[in-house]
């Protein structure tokens, strides 16, 4: 269980790390196509509140559905891939989109949804997915939630902290996704590695059909 729990903890803390490091570059790529009022800053955090609140549903709901860690990985492994595209689709997708649409704020928040939508809806389930998970295991909610939301928000904090007072400074924006990117693939093969649902005793992904209908 101590390596069940340790592996809790990295998907927390990274993924929790990534979303705020992403939103914080973000408006480094809108910038340049949407300037840097607040009207782009109203653009990302909206956007990112709606795709958050789309991966607490599919997480919760997933976690019911399919309550194996590996079909979250799997999940993330998908993501991963998407941010490491970042770098070379947010140039097209932000010009096609601004020449369209002149109101930046619908262009803004129509780019910023083309882009990080499916990645920050992603990183957004971990956390309802492992606290439906270890809530099933353990019985206490309360605590789950609590300790499982704090696990992430201090990951959060770091990335926030870590991308706006240093890395932007050392390297350049594009250089950072691609970090970021491989990072999040990093953990989430390792986690597929550690073959956490074997370890407490949740379903295989090859017989995981035959208990979806408890799961519901």
């Amino acid at each position: 269980m101590p390596i069940v729990y340790a592996g809790f903890i990295l998907l927390l803390v990274s993924f929790g790390a990534a979303v705020m490091s992403l939103e914080i570059l973000s408006s480094n790529l809108m910038s340049p196509y949407f300037g840097g009022s607040i009207y782009i800053w109203g653009s990302i955090i909206s956007s990112f509140m709606v795709h958050f609140s789309v991966g607490y549903v599919m997480g919760g709901w997933l976690s019911r559905r399919f309550p194996r860690i590996s079909v979250l990985a799997a999940f993330l492994v998908v993501c991963s891939l998407w941010v490491l595209m970042i770098p070379v689709i947010y140039q097209p997708v932000c010009e096609f989109i601004s020449e369209n649409i002149v109101d930046v704020r619908l262009g803004s928040l129509a780019a910023m949804n083309v882009i990080f939508l499916v990645p920050i809806s992603i990183m957004a389930m971990v956390s309802p997915y492992i606290i439906g998970i270890t809530t099933a295991l353990q019985r206490q909610s309360g605590l789950t939630a609590g300790m499982v939301l704090f696990i992430s928000t201090v990951g959060s904090f770091a990335g926030t902290n870590a991308t706006a007072f240093y890395l932007i400074s050392l390297f350049p924006v594009s250089r950072i996704i691609v970090g970021v990117g491989i990072a999040c693939l990093a953990v989430s093969l390792i986690v597929l590695l550690l073959r956490l649902d074997s370890r407490i005793g949740l379903p295989d992904a090859d017989n995981g059909s035959s208990s979806q209908g408890s799961c519901i």
